[in-house]
């Protein structure tokens, strides 16, 4: 599972809170992580028009006046996160990497049910908690976090 998916929260949460614009470096020292890092996750953001960008010596990140309504939802497909992985097309059986059991599992073909038709159970399985989990994440903004940090007294101002 990435990080990108909780970086990117961090980021907007604080842009959002901020309403101003923010450098990587200080959105990186506010998201315990290096200002690269923060750039590549921002770009993530940008192209899906979550965040606005402008360059230069004042240049940084800031939320458009419509922010507080991003979902985490959008979040997480800007950044393609998906949180109920395992047995996805390529991976494998988890564990038994290198063995003749991690090819792709679609492709046995076995006498046995249970061999023969696992990989496709448990990726229906994954894809279904994957769609649970986004469907919630619909009902999270940017805007509900920040009043619960603000609430927890986490966020000054």
């Amino acid at each position: 599972m990435s990080s990108n998916f909780c970086v990117a929260v961090h980021g907007l949460v604080y842009l959002y809170h901020c309403r101003a614009t923010i450098s990587s470096e200080e959105l990186a020292k506010h998201i315990c992580t290096n200002p690269a890092r923060v750039r590549k996750v921002m770009l993530m953001l940008k192209k899906q028009g979550l965040v606005l960008t402008r360059e230069g010596k004042d240049g940084g990140y800031s939320c458009g006046p419509e922010a507080g309504g991003i979902t985490l939802k959008h979040i997480a497909e800007a950044t393609k996160m998906h949180f109920a992985e395992g047995f996805r097309t390529g991976k494998g059986c988890p564990g038994m990497e290198g063995s003749a059991a991690s090819a792709d599992m679609k492709e046995l073909d076995m006498d046995c049910l249970n061999a023969s038709g696992m990989a496709q159970v448990m990726q229906e399985l994954y894809e279904q908690m994957d769609a649970l989990c986004m469907e919630r994440l619909s009902r999270t903004t940017v805007a509900d976090l920040e009043k619960r940090l603000k609430t927890k007294g986490d966020l000054k101002g």
